[in-house]
């Protein structure tokens, strides 16, 4: 057997056992009532605020890739629904690539055009969270750990508008290889046409937000905004690789390890989790079965190696 099949062996079983140690002493009883007990009004109203967030998203990607290539609204919102979807029952890229494989399909948006347009939206998504922060962290209460995160999104901003201030992004980019220059030109002259993706993307976040706060607030949780506002980070931060469906068990693991700062209990930690997840997840699963078909959401999923080999 080769060593890096050893290591993965071994990465495995200490995982299980620290899983098993884990499900063994957990409280389980006070996660499943908190569960029980949960609010239902307000998880239909963090449902809704979900929605709100995808919307916002696909707005954004439907005006980042009219640049390049023809596509309607509805299509863009179909496509980023139905790669929610697909993100809630497969791993990795498999959601992007069932959004690009919609858009394709339904508007005829070429795939070069559409990969181009989902690196962007990555780039204006990351933006928007660091204003999103920066605002929201000057404005709310705080704990005197978060400071360093308030004055870390503010130096990011100020380098950001310095860079476009001074000119210094043209020279930047004048460093890189020919084929780069061309495509990174053409995509971000002019750098006003962003503002519009960069405010619904900063809307994706706020809705996130909320979603995240009325879901520990119905499931009883001694929360705050700037509780809800730190599982947030700490929940994207997890689920970068997506190495589960859905993230199932890194987001909550996530929540748990981001609200013991908060000295939160952890019962109360993974119930917020557990009915976090279902709020994310049951309503878009069912609107992309509606717009596909479950059929159609597993054939999606299984489409991400073809797609990566072609990108």
């Amino acid at each position: 057997m080769k060593p890096w099949r050893w290591v993965l062996w071994a990465l495995a079983i200490v995982t299980v056992v620290l899983a098993v140690q884990f499900a063994v002493r957990f409280p389980w009883s006070g996660t499943l009532t908190a569960v029980v007990r949960a609010d239902w009004l307000l998880l239909a109203a963090a449902a809704v605020a979900n929605i709100v967030s995808l919307v916002a998203k696909a707005w954004a990607w439907h005006l980042v890739l009219l640049r390049r290539a023809r596509n309607r609204w509805r299509t863009a919102q179909a496509a980023t629904f139905v790669a929610a979807a697909v993100n809630s029952v497969s791993v990795s890229v498999s959601g992007e690539v069932a959004r690009l494989h919609v858009a394709t399909s339904r508007d005829g948006v070429p795939v070069n055009a559409g990969l181009w347009s989902l690196v962007w939206c990555r780039i204006i998504e990351a933006v928007g969270l660091v204003v999103f922060l920066a605002v929201v962290l000057a404005v709310i209460p705080t704990e005197p750990w978060m400071r360093p995160i308030e004055i870390g999104a503010w130096v990011v901003l100020g380098l950001l508008a310095a860079i476009w201030a001074f000119g210094v992004g043209p020279r930047l980019v004048s460093l890189m290889p020919a084929t780069w220059q061309a495509r990174i030109v053409g995509w971000s002259s002019p750098p006003t046409r962003w503002l519009a993706p960069l405010v619904l993307s900063i809307v994706n976040w706020a809705a996130q937000w909320l979603t995240f706060h009325l879901a520990f607030v119905a499931t009883h949780v001694s929360t705050t905004a700037n509780v809800s506002l730190s599982a947030l980070v700490m929940a994207n931060l997890g689920g970068i690789f997506r190495i589960t469906p859905g993230n199932v068990g890194v987001l909550q693991a996530s929540l748990v390890l981001g609200m013991l700062a908060f000295n939160i209990a952890e019962d109360q930690a993974l119930a917020a989790g557990l009915t976090l997840q279902a709020v994310q997840v049951v309503p878009i699963l069912a609107i992309g079965v509606a717009l596909v078909g479950a059929q159609g959401l597993r054939s999606l999923g299984a489409k991400r190696a073809q797609a990566a080999e072609a990108a």
